[in-house]
């Protein structure tokens, strides 16, 4: 019988669905490729309840974040300072480290965690179990070149990229946006950076004949589906789009999905227009996918999920970008509109008459023809199989490997714990 590998991932799930879904989508193509695996999910997510856990995957909940508008975090719920909510989870995390111990660390987008959180585990791995591969999941974009760069260059990833990760694996194609170039990766970094491809979402489990049954649209009727994310920072789409049908004759069914992370004030100024003829709203729904398969247009933000759904399904879709905080759904967008895969609305233009006029061009023109690799869960679980079978390093390697790392994770503890907290009224 085959040893059995236990794999440790990392979430931080500090704003909207997109880190959890995308954990739990390769958590799940890793339980079907290594059979023998045990998986160990860490997650600040509120809703990680919700969704169908992959076989053979456990999940801790830690205490929830959220983000301010100004991108600054904050303790969700709980009546704690962010010192104290990070200090938990930091505690938390490392202890799920110590117990499970993971052949294999793989970690969502935040090399270091939320502001270091990850550093103790990190260091733990490194100087006791250095046999544990470390892997860091990177989504196709993460920021403005100019801002990312600041921001690892201020927050020492560059030196973790360097010395921590024994891999980096690239959620996109360098043809299309390249992180090396962009964010001037040291070449050791570089060396690690392995292209997967998009994460490409297998089909709905439903059939559109019987989700448009289900929505009550009449013979022929098309389908529009408004999806929002979380709905952390999606009221003000929602609210012109229902102004649009207020306002305007639409010969379509709407679907329109707030997200259980809006605020409750916000999505009950929304139940209002529930009465709306020829439309549905919801709060969420676990299989999004089955709705999108029976759209005839998708309009939504360009969150990576949604976008690697949408292109897998070869939908119509128009995009509305987030445009605070990062400029990340603004570049992806632009980036994929260039190749005819999407149509795209500045946000600030999302009036009604334009939405109206948007939606009914784009539910005119054809299904995109264009393509992109989306076979990114095969391969990144490829990827891990094949560092899990990688030999240990040697003994003197890893005395030599945890003397730098003592020079490469101190100076970083110092300087991202009094960066963090500043003062208690900033939290």
């Amino acid at each position: 019988m085959a040893a059995k590998i236990r794999i440790l991932l990392y979430s931080h799930d500090t704003y909207g669905l997109g880190h959890l879904r995308r954990s739990l989508s390769i958590a799940g193509q890793i339980a079907q490729d290594i059979s023998h695996s045990h998986q160990l999910l860490l997650t600040g997510s509120m809703v990680a309840g919700a969704f169908q856990l992959p076989p053979r995957l456990d999940m801790i909940k830690l205490p929830a974040l959220s983000k301010r508008s100004s991108g600054a975090y904050k303790a969700r719920t709980l009546p704690l300072t962010l010192r104290q909510t990070i200090s938990w989870r930091e505690q938390m995390i490392l202890q799920a480290a110590q117990a499970f111990r993971p052949d294999l660390l793989l970690v969502d987008k935040s090399a270091a965690g939320v502001h270091g959180e990850l550093l103790p585990t990190l260091r733990h791995l490194k100087t006791w179990s250095p046999q544990t591969k470390i892997v860091l999941g990177m989504r196709d974009i993460e920021d403005s070149p100019a801002k990312t760069q600041a921001e690892w260059a201020a927050g020492g990833i560059y030196p973790l990229l360097e010395e921590v990760y024994d891999r980096i694996l690239l959620y996109g194609e360098p043809d299309i946006f390249d992180p090396a170039t962009a964010y001037w990766l040291p070449e050791t970094a570089v060396s690690k950076l392995t292209p997967c491809g998009y994460l490409g979402r297998p089909h709905s489990r439903t059939d559109p004949a019987r989700v448009h049954r289900e929505l009550g649209l009449s013979n022929g009727q098309p389908l529009v589906v408004l999806t929002v994310g979380g709905g952390g920072d999606g009221y003000s789409i929602i609210q012109q789009y229902l102004d649009m049908l207020r306002t305007h004759a639409v010969p379509y069914h709407s679907l329109v999905v707030t997200g259980p992370l809006m605020a409750q004030s916000k999505r009950k100024l929304l139940q209002q227009a529930a009465s709306l003829p020829n439309l549905t709203l919801r709060e969420f729904t676990p299989d999004l996918m089955s709705y999108l398969a029976a759209a005839d247009l998708v309009v939504s933000m360009a969150g990576y999920n949604t976008v690697c759904e949408i292109l897998s399904l070869g939908k119509r879709a128009l995009l509305i970008p987030r445009s605070r905080v990062r400029a990340e759904q603004q570049m992806r967008a632009t980036l994929l509109a260039e190749r005819g895969l999407v149509h795209t609305l500045d946000s600030h233009e999302a009036t009604p008459a334009r939405l109206h006029h948007t939606i009914t061009h784009a539910l005119a023109a054809p299904a995109p023809t264009a393509t992109l690799p989306l076979n990114g869960l095969k391969r990144v679980s490829a990827e891990i199989g094949r560092l899990l079978t990688q030999p240990a390093m040697p003994s003197n390697e890893q005395s030599i490997l945890v003397n730098r790392l003592d020079h490469t994770m101190q100076p970083l503890s110092n300087h991202l714990y009094p960066l963090s907290f500043r003062t208690e009224s900033s939290e």
